[in-house]
């Protein structure tokens, strides 16, 4: 399974909206929810906000799922949004996640299904107690999409 290990020197501030999402149904609500955001104009509004100081290459619209990176309960929260550092608009709100080690897996789909059968018994990591975050690049970067799942070593 390809993968690669970045490592965040900084805490990521992710503004934005969380909607509850049955675990069971998740691969068909959270595009719905995606489509929504880009008729209602939110997606749109994400996008101004993202890009304006790079830090790494977790640059785009983020879907942080759940509290942590195993979902185990019937229903989580999924959080779309940006990382942002800049004053927070009225109608978002705040979420922080301090984590340093991530396992960035290209092409969000195929990594969920094979993330805790394949890899993770395999890797010599562990996951770690916090959400894995879904990234979706722009228009023609390669790949379209990467799954970053936060890990410690076992």
């Amino acid at each position: 399974m390809e993968y690669r290990i970045e490592n965040l020197d900084f805490d990521l501030k992710i503004i934005g909206k969380g909607k509850v999402v049955k675990t069971n149904r998740a691969f068909k609500t959270i595009p719905t929810l995606w489509s929504g955001s880009k008729k209602d104009g939110f997606m749109q509004q994400l996008i101004e906000l993202s890009w304006e100081e790079p830090k790494c290459t977790l640059e785009s619209l983020l879907g942080v799922c759940g509290k942590e990176a195993a979902i185990m309960d019937d229903e989580f929260t999924y959080f779309m949004g940006v990382r942002y550092d800049g004053e927070v608009p009225n109608d978002m709100e705040t979420f922080f996640i301090t984590h340093s080690t991530w396992a960035v897996f290209p092409g969000i789909g195929n990594a969920w299904k094979r993330l805790y059968t394949e890899w993770v018994p395999n890797s010599g990591y562990e996951l770690a107690d916090i959400p894995c975050i879904e990234c979706y690049y722009p228009p023609k970067h390669k790949p379209r999409n990467e799954l970053w799942v936060p890990i410690i070593p076992k």
